[in-house]
């Protein structure tokens, strides 16, 4: 298994000379594409009905919930990033912290199960679309392997319905509180006058 893992990450790895223009467009998606998840999470929140804040609290549990797993699974099966033991090509800096779950893969994992089980299937496959793209993008700049990006999606499930369970039973009490306390945060601002 770990052969395969290390020959799959040597193929799809970016190599001593990647074209500049896939070398660019793996960078750009490896450090900015993981933005999109807390933008749509807060354009849910602002665009204000109840189902859509809804939708909001469970993403965002289902992400903390992943990230304690992630963590932990981190802890327990240390696996050192492909560029900690000189493998491959690194086309960007990174922590050497554990390669084991990818986080990347783990967030957009998450967010699609929680999209397809409220049935937003549009949106749940443009997210496991970018996830996939995320993901090859990380094995191309050489920070993980490719069963790091298995760990993250396996992971990323369970989280996602343990976050959507949680959200049917307290998510109308906390979306409510959240909603409250916005307001009298809001409400305290000093109005803008027009001119």
């Amino acid at each position: 298994m770990i052969t395969l893992d290390t020959d799959l990450f040597l193929a799809f790895n970016a190599g001593a000379n990647p074209n500049p223009y896939v070398a660019l467009f793996a960078i750009a998606v490896t450090r900015f594409a993981i933005l999109l998840v807390p933008c749509y999470i807060v354009v849910l929140w602002v665009q204000g009905s109840r189902r859509q804040r809804l939708l909001a609290f469970a993403l965002v549990l289902a992400l903390a919930i992943a990230l304690v797993l992630s963590f932990l699974a981190g802890l327990a099966i240390f696996r050192p990033r492909p560029f900690m033991v000189g493998l491959g090509y690194s086309l960007v800096d990174h922590r050497p912290n554990a390669s084991f779950p990818s986080n990347h893969a783990l967030v957009f994992a998450a967010c699609a199960t929680v999209l397809a089980l409220v049935r937003q299937y549009r949106i749940a496959c443009l997210a496991a679309v970018i996830g996939l793209l995320v993901a090859w993008s990380r094995v191309y700049v050489g920070v993980h392997y490719p069963s790091d990006l298995i760990g993250g999606i396996i992971l990323a499930v369970p989280a996602a319905m343990i976050a959507l369970a949680m959200t049917a039973r307290y998510g109308t009490a906390v979306v409510t509180a959240v909603e409250s306390l916005q307001d009298r945060l809001t409400g305290s601002l000093p109005k803008r006058s027009r001119r």
